[in-house]
């Protein structure tokens, strides 16, 4: 009984870490309108500070996720929260919005710690199904983070409260950081010289660059994790300007995709115990893009908005099987850099997602189109890197 409580309260210290990156984008997307006034500044603007956040994680797990393998999981760990949980006071303070966009990089360096760190704390406990299925265990808990973020975000999207949704954001992080110092375990041990050997750093990311396995289960993640971002980054003009849905429902919306992600991840359970895991990618991939060009076809034909909603929540409900089942296949293709595997995975992710919603503001042209063929180019990428990823 005392190891099964332990247990719960170790995932749900994951869940609260793995959740920190939503949380620090889906707080406040309802705010984007208010904030664009208050700064002074277009709403493509505010999207940018969506995008530096991404840069933040993308490359600072870089060098967290060696570090951890080096020092620990640990202490990175509790360095990077408090300093994310600053960040965000920070944040709510300024008045600058350079300010304002150099804060919101510095937290995302903070908050890579989180990311990368907690799913090397599974690699370093679990493997295989078992691995798959912690992971979806914490995409579910993390699913979370989008229902309540944006109600949230949409009760305080106003100008004399949307600061406050930056505390929220140093609150939980705090949370997290008591976690992290009174229940998680220590993972994989420090090493005897913790001294940074940088030759050590460069041929633990070799030995995973040179694995084809990891290399394609690792572009599987982090373009179907880009697709969510295109949406994340760009539903908030779509669904408020052009759609003219106000803050409240926008955040309605929102919550209503997490519970897809959601009850997914909860079928992905029960699949994992008769079903292969690639072939559970291959066939999500496959919904997404029949979804993905429905979408399209529906801003084609100038459908109405509930008709554009549904292929939208069945392409992103799609990432409960996606997204846990291919980190755990790349985990344990280079399971014995667990640290930097995550780290270099978590990069890729991020930096994509940076990549793609810097095209996204490019190619703005205040229609849907960008967001969904952007969605759709990653799901193409998916499918092609799956299969031909090798074993």
């Amino acid at each position: 009984m005392k190891d099964s409580r332990k247990t719960l309260l170790i995932t749900l210290t994951l869940g609260i870490l793995t959740a920190i990156s939503s949380i620090s984008i889906d707080m406040y997307l309802p705010a984007f309108p208010v904030m664009a006034a208050y700064f002074q500044v277009p709403i493509v603007r505010i999207e940018t500070t969506v995008t530096i956040f991404l840069f933040g994680m993308s490359f600072g797990q870089l060098i967290i996720g060696p570090l951890s393998d080096i020092w620990g999981r640990k202490i990175p760990l509790r360095i990077g929260m408090a300093i994310y949980v600053i960040s965000s006071i920070c944040c709510m303070l300024t008045h600058s919005y350079f300010l304002f966009l150099f804060l919101r990089f510095i937290q995302g360096l903070a908050g890579s710690s989180c990311q990368v760190i907690s799913r090397a704390l599974v690699s370093d406990l679990y493997t295989g199904r078992q691995a798959a299925y912690i992971f979806t265990l914490l995409q579910i808990l993390m699913g979370i983070s989008p229902i309540v973020a944006p109600t949230i975000g949409g009760l305080l999207a106003e100008t004399d409260t949307w600061k406050y949704l930056f505390l929220i954001m140093a609150a939980v992080s705090g949370f997290g950081l008591i976690g992290c110092i009174t229940v998680l375990p220590e993972g994989k041990p420090a090493l005897s010289n913790k001294s940074i050997n940088l030759r050590a750093i460069g041929s633990a990311y070799h030995y995973c660059i040179k694995s084809p396995a990891f290399i394609n289960y690792a572009l599987v993640r982090a373009v179907s994790n880009s697709a969510a971002f295109s949406f994340v980054t760009a539903s908030p003009f779509v669904l408020t300007q052009l759609y003219q849905l106000s803050k409240k429902q926008f955040g309605f919306v929102f919550s209503g995709f997490a519970l897809g992600i959601i009850f997914i991840g909860l079928v992905n359970t029960r699949l994992l115990h008769k079903s292969d895991i690639k072939t559970i990618i291959k066939y999500a991939i496959t919904v997404q893009l029949i979804a993905g060009f429905a979408a399209i076809l529906v801003v084609y034909f100038s459908g109405p908005l509930l008709l554009l909603l549904f292929p939208i929540f069945i392409f992103l409900s799609m990432l409960g099987f996606i997204l846990p089942n291919s980190t755990a296949l790349y985990l344990n293709a280079v399971s014995s850099s667990g640290g930097a595997a995550s780290a270099l995975v978590g990069s890729m992710s991020y930096l994509s997602a940076f990549l793609i919603t810097s095209l996204l503001s490019l190619l703005h042209n205040n229609t849907a189109y960008p967001m969904l063929l952007m969605m759709l180019a990653c799901a193409l990428m998916a499918i092609v890197c799956l299969l031909y990823s090798r074993r």
